[in-house]
């Protein structure tokens, strides 16, 4: 008989919460949006798989907001910037030193911060969340982390 908890600790962490494939986004990093029911646009900045969607970081006017695609429209322009592209996609599988060995998880979320990317993995198990009000969620900058997808 399989130990549960075991099977449930070695394989939550590689297996994303949106199933088989990935959803596509509905806008790239640092692309223009408008947002209608203020009337202001804004550019993305990050996102971060949340509940059962994207959830996009939007920053106007000095402020970021935290928007699903319905909240928005997307405009095709992206802004030009000095920002390195991301080292990282979501969905890639890293390798991340939580304590005693590596373990391997997946990108779920990309922030770009000032002039630095930061990346969303889940440091804790998705069916762990009601005993814990903390975010499953951990951003770590790509020094922390190292690819291991194939």
């Amino acid at each position: 008989m399989i130990n549960q908890i075991t099977a449930l600790e070695s394989c939550w962490h590689i297996s994303p919460g949106w199933g088989k494939d990935m959803p596509p986004l509905a806008v790239e990093m640092l692309e223009k949006v408008l947002l209608p029911i203020s009337n202001l646009s804004g550019y993305c900045r990050g996102v971060e798989w949340s509940g059962q969607e994207w959830i996009y970081a939007i920053v106007c006017q000095s402020e970021t907001l935290y928007l699903p695609e319905q909240e928005f429209h997307p405009t095709n322009v992206v802004k030009k910037s000095t920002v390195s592209t991301p080292a990282f996609n979501l969905g890639d599988i890293v390798e991340v030193d939580f304590g005693e060995q590596p373990t391997h998880r997946i990108i779920q979320g990309i922030f770009g911060l000032k002039d630095n990317w930061l990346y969303g993995v889940e440091w804790r198990s998705p069916t762990l969340e009601e005993v814990s009000t903390q975010s499953r969620i951990i951003w770590l900058a790509d020094v922390d982390l190292v690819n291991v997808s194939v």
